[in-house]
C-alpha cells in the first residue's frame, strides 16, 4: 500500500473542516489538488471516505477509523520535523492576544506551544485590540493577535480570518416574534459595552449611526466575561464575539437577536514585528491559527483576505 503525507493532509484537513475549500485555504492548494489527493488515496485504499450532507462533507464510517490513524501518521510526522528546531527556539517571545482569543483559543495554543518547543519562554498580554495595537506598534509586544492592523513599516499584520459579532440578549427579551432587530429598539434597552476605542464599541456604534443613532447611552465594561454574566442575569443587551456567545447560546443561557442591518464581520489579523525571528513567527502563526480555526472562532465566510474598505 502507497499512500503520501500529501494525501493524509488533504483528508485529515477536509475531515476537520468540512469542505474541500476550507481544506485548499489551510494548505495553500487549489481546490482540484486537495480533491485529486483525497481521490488518489480513496483508490489506494479501495474504500470511500466522505459523503456529502448538506453542503458540506462528512467522514463515512470507513474514513473514521482511517481518521484515526492518519492523524497519529500526521501528528508524528509533525514531531519529527521539529526535532531540529526544539533547541533553536528559545528564549522569549511577548505575545499579545484581545480577550476573545484569550478565552477561546489560547490555553490550547500555549499547550502546543509547551508541547513543541519547551526550552520557549512566552509573556502573555491581554488587552484590547487598540492596546495590543499600540504596544506591538512601540516594540512592547514581539506578536499580536488582534483585529487590529498596523501601519507600521516595522510591523507586518497578516490576515487570519474573518471573526463575527452579534446582538445578543436575555433570553426573556421580549421582542417582536420574527421581526428584525433595529436600532431603534436597542436604544430601549440597557446596552453595556466596552469603550472606545474598542472593536465591539465600534461595531455597535457603527450599526446605530447607520439609523442616524448616535451610541452615547450605555454601561463602559472592560470585562468580556462580565458583559456575558450581565446579559445571562438580563441586566442588558450587547455586542460579543461569535465565539464568545456560542456556549451560552446552546446552554439556553442567551439569545441571539437578528439585526437590521447586519453586523459587519470583522477582518482579525496575527502581527509581529518584522525584524524578529522568522521561524519563531512563522510556527507561532501556524499553532495560532490551526487552533483558532478548531476552536470555530473565525466566521465560516471562506474568505481568504479582508474586505476591501
Amino acid at each position: 500500500m502507497r499512500f503520501t503525507l500529501h494525501q493524509l493532509a488533504a483528508f485529515v484537513w477536509t475531515a476537520r473542516l468540512g469542505t474541500v475549500h476550507a481544506a485548499a485555504r489551510h494548505l495553500h492548494l487549489t481546490q482540484p489538488a486537495v480533491s485529486h489527493r483525497i481521490r488518489d488515496l480513496e483508490e489506494e485504499l479501495g474504500i470511500q471516505l466522505f459523503e456529502r450532507q448538506h453542503q458540506r462533507l462528512v467522514v463515512t464510517e470507513l474514513g473514521r477509523n482511517v481518521l484515526v490513524y492518519a492523524e497519529r501518521v500526521m501528528s508524528s510526522a509533525q514531531e519529527m520535523a521539529r526535532l531540529d528546531l526544539r533547541r533553536t527556539i528559545t528564549g522569549l517571545i511577548r505575545i499579545g492576544v484581545d480577550e476573545s482569543c484569550a478565552t477561546v483559543g489560547m490555553p490550547q495554543i500555549l499547550k502546543d506551544l509547551k508541547d513543541c518547543y519547551p526550552a520557549l519562554r512566552v509573556d502573555l498580554t491581554v488587552g484590547g485590540g487598540a492596546q495590543l495595537l499600540e504596544k506591538i506598534n512601540h516594540h512592547e509586544l514581539d506578536v499580536a493577535l488582534h483585529t487590529g492592523q498596523s501601519s507600521q513599516p516595522d510591523v507586518t499584520s497578516q490576515f487570519l480570518g474573518l471573526t463575527e459579532h452579534q446582538w445578543v440578549a436575555p433570553v426573556d427579551l421580549m421582542v417582536p416574534a420574527g421581526d428584525a432587530f433595529l436600532p431603534a429598539h436597542a436604544l430601549s434597552h440597557r446596552i453595556v459595552s466596552n469603550a472606545p476605542p474598542s472593536t465591539l464599541h465600534a461595531s455597535a456604534s457603527r450599526w446605530l449611526a447607520s439609523e442616524g443613532y448616535a451610541f452615547e447611552d450605555y454601561s463602559a465594561c472592560n470585562s468580556l466575561s462580565l458583559m456575558v454574566s450581565l446579559v445571562v442575569s438580563g441586566h442588558a443587551i450587547a455586542v460579543l464575539p461569535a465565539s464568545i456567545a456560542r456556549p451560552y447560546v446552546l446552554a439556553n443561557a442567551v439569545k441571539v437577536l437578528r439585526p437590521k442591518p447586519e453586523l459587519p464581520l470583522v477582518p482579525y489579523y496575527f502581527s509581529y514585528l518584522s525584524h524578529h525571528r522568522s521561524e519563531t513567527t512563522a510556527r507561532i502563526l501556524d499553532i495560532s491559527q490551526r487552533n483558532l480555526q478548531l476552536a470555530g472562532f473565525f466566521h465560516s465566510s471562506g474568505a481568504a483576505s479582508p474586505p476591501a474598505n
